[in-house]
């Protein structure tokens, strides 16, 4: 049998609905199946059952995400705009594939075999890939000398925050994470937080951003 991609797309278009509504473990094979119009053993076929279906999304938006926080890093110079543009980076990202990163951070939070292995691989990448601008930039003298796990948790949360309580935000503060002026204003509160808490105030790039 022969790959036909738009119907695998279309499969895995299914499983991500239903994963976001019901759940992974609320979900069958055959209602996957239902909701894509084929037939169930094209699940078996394209990923090898309901676990390789998530074990496949997992990692193509995770090997994205990670791609894009490297072009992130690649494309500024100085560790400060750097770590902006990693954060930036990966905020868009997740707005991009909203649909994707709520599933992605909420399977985070359960325990799993799958989850380990996604955090030894992908999370273990960013979290070096922070680190090694953290420590540049401690060396040039632009960061403070804050311990790198909390830096790093910190970072994590602000990046995670707006896409994992997505519901959240939209009712109880009437905001929309996934609108391009949601990130503009989000991302001066980043940079705020950034300039104040890991940056010396001696070496800091600028003066503080304006909230608006």
């Amino acid at each position: 049998m022969t790959v036909n991609y738009g119907t695998k797309t279309k499969v895995a278009e299914a499983a991500i609905d239903l994963f976001m509504t019901k759940g992974y473990s609320g979900t069958s094979v055959r209602a996957i199946a239902n909701r894509a119009g084929v037939n169930v053993a094209l699940i078996s076929y394209y990923f090898g059952g309901k676990k390789g279906m998530l074990e496949h999304l997992l990692n193509d938006y995770l090997e994205g995400y990670l791609q894009e926080l490297e072009k992130g890093s690649e494309s500024a110079e100085g560790s400060y705009q750097r770590l902006l543009a990693i954060i930036e980076a990966a905020l868009k990202f997740q707005q991009e594939h909203h649909r994707m990163a709520r599933l992605v951070l909420r399977e985070l939070t359960l325990d799993s075999i799958l989850v380990r292995e996604v955090m030894a691989s992908y999370y273990m990448k960013e979290k070096h890939l922070i680190t090694q601008v953290l420590e540049a930039g401690k060396k040039e003298g632009v960061f403070k000398g804050m311990r790198k796990e909390w830096a790093i948790l910190h970072l994590r949360g602000m990046i995670t925050m707006p896409f994992l309580h997505a519901q959240h935000i939209r009712e109880v503060f009437h905001l929309e994470p996934r609108d391009r002026t949601f990130l503009h204003h989000y991302m001066k509160h980043v940079r705020q937080f950034v300039e104040v808490q890991i940056c010396e105030p001696q070496s800091s790039p600028g003066s503080l951003v304006a909230l608006s």
